[in-house]
Order: C-alpha cells, then sequence, then structure tokens
C-alpha cells in the first residue's frame, strides 16, 4: 500500500481556497477537523485524502456575534452576559469570545481575577490599548490581539476550556470621549467604528460566539461592538426606569443598521433580577404582549420579543460575581437562577440557529 501524500497548513489553505489563519482558526474551533497525523520540524501534517474529505464536507458555520445593551447600569447585563457565554462553553461546548467593552470591567473581574486583570493591563492586554494605539498613531503599537485574549477562563472548573476573555480596563473611560476624533488626530484613513473589527479579523472565525459586554451608552466604543454584530439582546430589570431606554436603543440601532447597509436584529429582551411585586408582573406583561412605553404609542418601531425564560433576584447570583469566592458549579455560582439562565442560553442558540436556515 502506497504511503499517503502529506500535506501541510499552506497545502490546506491551497486546497480549500483560503489563508493559513483561516486554517489555523478551523483546527481551533472544528473537534471534528482531522488529527495531524505527524509532526515535523517544519510543522503538523495532515492526510490529504482525509483533507480533502473534509473540506468538500465543510460548509463553514457562521459565527454569532452577540451585543448585549442597555442604557442604565445594575441591571444585570453583564451577568448575563457572562452566564451566556459561560453556558455555551461548557455545557454546550461551543467556542465562546467574551468582549468585554465596558470600562467598568465587571465581566473582567468575574472571569480572572483583579491581579492578573491589572498584570494585563499594565501590559497593554486591553481593548483600552487598542483604542489607545488608534489615537496615538505616531507611537508604535502595543495591542496584539492573540497576546491580549486570555484563555479558559470563568470560576467554574478552574476556567472554562473553550472559553476566552478579550478584557476591558477602567482606562477606557478617559479615552471613549476621544475615540471619534480618531480621524482628526493625524491617522486620517482610520475609521473610529472600525477598530473592534479590524483587531479580530484574524481570530474571529475561530469562535462560535462571540459576546460583547457593551458600556451602558450608545456612543463610539459600543457602536464598535455593534459593527461586528450579528444581533443584540438587551437585559433589563422589569421596572419603569430600566425599561425607560429600550425604545432609544432599538431606534438608534435601527438607525446604525441603515448606516452600515447590515441588519442587527434584536434577538430579544431578557428580564432580570425579576421580584414577586406588582410592579414587576405589570411590566413583564407588558413586555409579553410587545406594548412597553413608546413601542404601543405608534412610535414605528416594533418592540422587540421577551425571552421566555426570565432571571430571578437571588443572592447567590450578586456573590458568583465574585471570582474569589471559590464557587466551581453553575449553581453553586448562580443560585436559583441558574435553571432560568440555562433555559436562556438554549432560547438565544435556537435564535441564532434559526437565522441560519
Amino acid at each position: 500500500m502506497a504511503a499517503p501524500e502529506l500535506v501541510g497548513i499552506a497545502e490546506i489553505a491551497e486546497i480549500a481556497g483560503v489563508s493559513k489563519q483561516a486554517v489555523n482558526n478551523w483546527r481551533l474551533r472544528y473537534d471534528h477537523f482531522p488529527r495531524a497525523i505527524q509532526e515535523l520540524q517544519s510543522g503538523p501534517v495532515w492526510n490529504r485524502e482525509q483533507i480533502e474529505a473534509w473540506v468538500r464536507g465543510h460548509q463553514g458555520e457562521a459565527t454569532h456575534v452577540l451585543s448585549f445593551i442597555n442604557l442604565k447600569g445594575g441591571v444585570g447585563k453583564t451577568t448575563t452576559a457572562v452566564a451566556v457565554a459561560e453556558m455555551l462553553a461548557q455545557e454546550h461546548r461551543k467556542h465562546v469570545l467574551l468582549i468585554d467593552l465596558d470600562p467598568q470591567t465587571n465581566a473582567t473581574v468575574t472571569l480572572i481575577t483583579e491581579e492578573r486583570w491589572a498584570e494585563m493591563d499594565r501590559d497593554g492586554r486591553t481593548v483600552a490599548q487598542l483604542f489607545e494605539d488608534r489615537l496615538n498613531p505616531q507611537q508604535a503599537p502595543r495591542f496584539d490581539i492573540e497576546r491580549a485574549i486570555e484563555r479558559r477562563v470563568s470560576t467554574i472548573n478552574d476556567g472554562i476550556a473553550r472559553l476566552d476573555l478579550l478584557p476591558s480596563s477602567i482606562r477606557l473611560i478617559d479615552l471613549q470621549d476621544r475615540i471619534p476624533m480618531i480621524a482628526l488626530s493625524g491617522n486620517f484613513t482610520a475609521n473610529p467604528l472600525e477598530i473592534l473589527r479590524a483587531a479580530l479579523q484574524p481570530v474571529i472565525e475561530r469562535y462560535d460566539y462571540i459576546i460583547i459586554d457593551c458600556p451602558p451608552s450608545l456612543g463610539t466604543v459600543t457602536k464598535n461592538g455593534l459593527r461586528i454584530s450579528t444581533g443584540y439582546v438587551i437585559p433589563t430589570i422589569p421596572d419603569i426606569v430600566s425599561t425607560w431606554g429600550i425604545y432609544q436603543i432599538v431606534a438608534n440601532v435601527e438607525a446604525f443598521s441603515r448606516d452600515i447597509d447590515r441588519p442587527i436584529p434584536p434577538l430579544g429582551i431578557v428580564a432580570t433580577k425579576v421580584q414577586g411585586n406588582n410592579l414587576h408582573a405589570r411590566v413583564m406583561a407588558d413586555l409579553r404582549a410587545r406594548r412597553l412605553g413608546r413601542f404601543a404609542d405608534g412610535g414605528g418601531l416594533d418592540q422587540p420579543v421577551m425571552f421566555e425564560n426570565a432571571i430571578p433576584q437571588t443572592v447567590a447570583v450578586a456573590r458568583g460575581a465574585d471570582v474569589e469566592a471559590d464557587i466551581r458549579t453553575f449553581k453553586g455560582k448562580y443560585g436559583d437562577a441558574y435553571t432560568a439562565l440555562h433555559g436562556l442560553t438554549i432560547e438565544v442558540m435556537k435564535k441564532c440557529e434559526a437565522k441560519k436556515r
């Protein structure tokens, strides 16, 4: 029997008509990518016949990029985004990148220790450094996407193998108002809305899901997240103040979607920190009936649907946000909210899968 013909990454890229970076991303993302049959000094090699069969059967799976947005803080936005990311990675074996665009860094310090975050921030391995590089084009850039992504994060299982983090920094507070002026700072070819998209280009195909925790605003930083998003989620406490800005969110995302000529549909509204009082019951009834506030007043926009799973208020969720709490299971981390968060994650997956068909 003749020895199999061997191919390396460059040959695989040629066979598939893609870049070598794309092949490396496939190796990281897909469990069914053929195993290398040998490691040579020049790199791994594969059986050409197996590779050609895999490429013929591989249709490519789009990366789902979801922004979590609310204009009010304290509504459980970060907790919801982190929980969905964790459960997608751990319970559904998806490759997930969580991007923390919120300068409060709550998602970051929920997934890694503050000491680790401080070390990464000093080394320029946060999104703040990415934007700072663009604001100072005369200086050598420090940000590198491969170094900035922290792998295997979470308090669950001492880190979830398929969950990665691109951390934020409180330095982003001082930078975010200057970002729209990038094109006037000597970097005339840089589009302030394309900064995150350009940085992620080498790695985006590595992930099944990218979850973006956006700041409580609709400024340039949030729009960098929306620019790459295939959809967005609005977590909200079902009260008057927390839901007040939902119409503004939908209207602004719709306008931005038209500006970039690409749809960014809402996946839905998720009720968070739900309590058994009359106000929450009434607002949730309006959300389910899609008649919340200005949506019911003929404002010209349809209210996004409400997710079936509502997240109850629970002390365990607050404890679970503490990376030092040594809570190693989802039920320990999220308490009575676990079942609803698990159900919400399944709903998110079903909505994303439905959009593919």
